[in-house]
């Protein structure tokens, strides 16, 4: 019977268990691992990341969420899938630049399809970055401009559509997720094209 409840536990009754029942915890802690394995495809797919490289950052990502949900830190703002693919999107892009700062001190490499979204409406500054190996630009530029811009512009690159992007992110329609990702699209490509302004 125990086992039963436990498949069927909510997000929010994951979380509260995890905060309030330390006997549990470690089944808590392998129900919210199998919960959200399938990052780890994403992690390769999406990211570049070999098979062991993404179960590590998914491992990581879990870590450090549980971590985040016992302390508390995690308020139920955000879903817990968005929650944990913001960490999860966060510690690819950190095992990314790890490995090809390791891989390389000269020039870097990177698949323009994977970023030829974000900058859509001035494709001369993005060719412009990637050509003279200034990628890690548009990484800087995007911590600048927060994390809910950050998150939509992630999730819109990953092909989440908008009305997904919606219900990630709590907006009231898909006409607002269109406006603010043009609003956080103009700020990132400010930032961008004030950079590359010698």
């Amino acid at each position: 019977m125990i086992s039963f409840s436990f498949k069927k536990l909510s997000d929010k009754d994951l979380v509260i268990g995890l905060q309030t029942d330390p006997l549990q915890s470690r089944r808590y802690e392998n129900i919210l691992y199998e919960r959200f394995s399938s990052l780890v495809k994403l992690g390769i797919r999406k990211h570049g990341l070999n098979e062991e490289e993404s179960i590590n950052v998914y491992s990581d990502t879990i870590l450090a969420a549980i971590k985040q949900i016992k302390n508390q830190s995690f308020e139920q703002r955000s879903e817990l899938k968005t929650f944990i693919f913001k960490i999860f999107s966060n510690k690819c892009v950190d095992q990314y630049r790890k490995t090809t700062t390791n891989k390389s001190t000269g020039l870097q490499t990177i698949d323009l399809n994977d970023y030829s979204a974000i900058i859509p409406d001035n494709q001369t500054i993005l060719q412009s970055l990637i050509q003279q190996s200034e990628i890690q630009l548009i990484y800087q530029k995007l911590e600048l401009i927060g994390q809910k811009c950050q998150l939509l512009l992630k999730l819109w690159n990953e092909g989440f559509t908008d009305e997904e992007i919606m219900d990630s992110l709590a907006y009231n329609s898909t006409d607002v997720v269109k406006s603010s990702r043009q609003r956080c699209l103009s700020k990132l490509k400010d930032l961008v094209f004030n950079s590359t302004q010698v």
